[in-house]
């Protein structure tokens, strides 16, 4: 049934003239308020040509900001997740007639971000968090607009946090180690503590208890989750203790692939030595010697979802509610694990 004018401006929170003026295209009301009645109405189902000519789809444009603040997370060997992350955003997209557009900024200051987006002609805003901080995405607000963060969770802010579920990947990581007999379990961490390993890790503690295993301080190795660099890191460790876990659970598959280099060096067969899990599942885990046991991340459903919430903030401004979503993954087991 066709929405009735008193409809729209009872769901807007406005007077019947005010309706009438914006959805005639008179004058009397604000751009702003214009803007939010015509979404009301188009959202119930309400059809004018003015609005079939002036606030179609095809004139609504989304920005996805991917931003490296640091690249020791955010870099060469992420590149194919990202890209899952753009094709996600872009077909959701393509679907509701969004133009899409993407800007990169490459170790840029946030403020700078900011002002160089201040004025940007679109109508919302994708933000790659991975490497903010909780203080650096509050900036954001500056923007004035509708605005979705991915790669990240962060619940004591009111933003839209599309993110992977950490502590379901880590658990089912724990599980699987338990289930083939390993009661020793050490933790490679990263030097960079972003919001994604923090939930690593607290949701490996978690299973660790949960699972009655012992957590072991000495078995926790900080590395810079950099590749080249965590070859070096770990190396450290090992030549410094002789005594390892039976396994190792690695907060990302780059930290797993400098660990097993440097194990590899070090003459330790993997898994017939030493168990290796990652997180993240990027393609060369696939091609690894071993291949390597870890989680795989639906980045394209992330992507996805991202674009639903920018889209439900442009159309429906009156009645967001901020949501963090989270999207569960699955354990993709190859060969780094031993049964015991």
């Amino acid at each position: 049934m066709t929405p009735r004018i008193a409809d729209i401006a009872k769901a807007a929170g406005v007077s019947l003239s005010a309706v009438s003026l914006a959805l005639n295209n008179k004058d009397g009301v604000s751009t702003e308020l214009r803007k939010k009645i015509v979404a009301i109405a188009v959202t119930m189902g309400y059809r004018t040509s003015f609005i079939e000519n002036n606030f179609s789809n095809e004139n609504i444009t989304i920005k996805l900001l991917k931003i490296v603040k640091h690249g020791h997370i955010v870099n060469e060997r992420h590149n194919a997740f990202i890209t899952e992350y753009m094709e996600g955003i872009e077909s959701c997209a393509k679907k509701k007639k969004y133009k899409f557009e993407v800007s990169f900024f490459n170790r840029a200051p946030i403020e700078e971000i900011i002002n160089a987006e201040k004025n940007a002609a679109v109508d919302g805003f994708i933000v790659l968090g991975t490497e903010l901080n909780a203080h650096e995405l509050s900036l954001f607000v500056e923007l004035a607009k509708p605005m979705v963060f991915i790669d990240t969770y962060l619940p004591y802010l009111i933003y839209d946090c599309i993110d992977m579920d950490n502590a379901d990947g880590t658990f089912r990581v724990v599980q699987y180690l338990y289930n083939n007999g390993h009661r020793s379990i050490g933790l490679v961490r990263s030097s960079y503590k972003v919001q994604n390993f923090k939930m690593r890790e607290a949701g490996f503690l978690e299973a660790m208890g949960y699972f009655s295993l012992p957590v072991q301080e000495n078995f926790f190795i900080n590395v810079d989750p950099a590749f080249d660099k965590a070859i070096i890191d770990m190396g450290n460790y090992l030549d410094n203790h002789l005594k390892l876990p039976t396994a190792f659970f690695c907060l990302n598959d780059t930290i797993a692939y400098g660990c097993m280099k440097a194990l590899r060096d070090r003459n330790y067969q993997i898994p017939q030595d030493i168990s290796i899990i990652g997180f993240d599942d990027l393609p060369p885990s696939n091609m690894s010697e071993p291949s390597l046991t870890t989680v795989h991340v639906s980045t394209h459903r992330i992507g996805w979802r991202a674009l639903e919430k920018l889209a439900d903030q442009i159309v429906s401004p009156q009645s967001h509610i901020p949501e963090n979503i989270l999207v569960a993954g699955n354990l993709v087991v190859r060969n780094s694990v031993r049964h015991i």
